[in-house]
């Protein structure tokens, strides 16, 4: 007798009865077929789930975004409003007399700064393209100390700052302490920094020429005044600006 199951099929309405005779094999086939076809199911469930929750994650993100966006947009006309009231609260100051610009001074050389290319022989070639302007016109109120790595010039806010020789300007960005800033490579030796300042108006890896306007005074960062943080780096490291300006390069021929 072949082996097998039978299914009893009974109609309550005609008492009635059929039966439905399987093999094992056959059996084997329709149960792996059902488990083959459950196991598709959560599959395929557990697929569209998860790309489902992909999908609503990236529209939050996606809207998240958008109004980062929005309140970055916001800021950034805050800032502005907040700038154009802060110059015209300060003309209004020089206006009334209640403020006066800063008069123009001149670099005050004293007697340490007045022998500096002599004391560390700073002979250089012409074509070096070395930092030797002033970046900009205003009071030196602060010198260079191994603390200070560069020198402070105050100034009014809003003045222009220029590029103290021409060059390749490398980096501008915010710090913490400086806040707005710029850095110009002049040459494989040479390089300046500008800091504090309101405004950039040049972008990375523009060429600028000696004199070029890259952005205005500012008090950014921290400060407490509007004024220039100007460093000189030979080599990546800071030295004494004053020994840059024209009046005390010696220059070998």
């Amino acid at each position: 007798m072949k082996k097998g199951y039978s299914i009893l099929i009974t109609s309550t309405d005609s008492g009635s009865s059929k039966s439905i005779f399987l093999s094992r094999t056959w059996l084997i086939v329709i149960m792996s077929l059902i488990i083959a076809i459950l196991i598709i199911i959560i599959v395929a469930t557990s697929t569209y789930a998860t790309v489902y929750y992909r999908a609503a994650e990236a529209e939050m993100l996606k809207r998240r975004n958008t109004e980062i966006e929005q309140e970055f947009a916001k800021i950034a006309e805050i800032k502005r409003n907040l700038e154009i009231a802060e110059m015209n609260n300060k003309k209004l100051r020089i206006a009334l007399g209640v403020e006066k610009t800063p008069a123009i001074a001149e670099p005050v050389i004293d007697e340490h700064n007045a022998n500096y290319t002599t004391k560390f022989n700073m002979y250089i070639e012409k074509d070096m393209n070395i930092p030797s302007l002033l970046p900009t016109m205003g009071k030196i109120s602060r010198n260079y100390t191994p603390a200070h790595t560069g020198i402070d010039i105050a100034a009014p806010h809003f003045s222009p700052v220029v590029a103290a020789a021409s060059g390749i300007v490398r980096t501008t960005g915010w710090d913490s302490l400086y806040g707005n800033y710029v850095i110009i490579e002049h040459s494989r030796n040479y390089s300046t920094f500008y800091g504090h300042l309101n405004s950039t108006i040049v972008d990375r890896n523009r060429k600028v020429t000696g004199g070029e306007v890259i952005g205005t005074i500012g008090s950014s960062g921290k400060s407490t005044s509007p004024h220039l943080h100007y460093e000189v780096r030979f080599r990546n490291k800071p030295v004494d600006p004053m020994g840059y300006f024209p009046f005390l390069l010696t220059y070998k021929e």
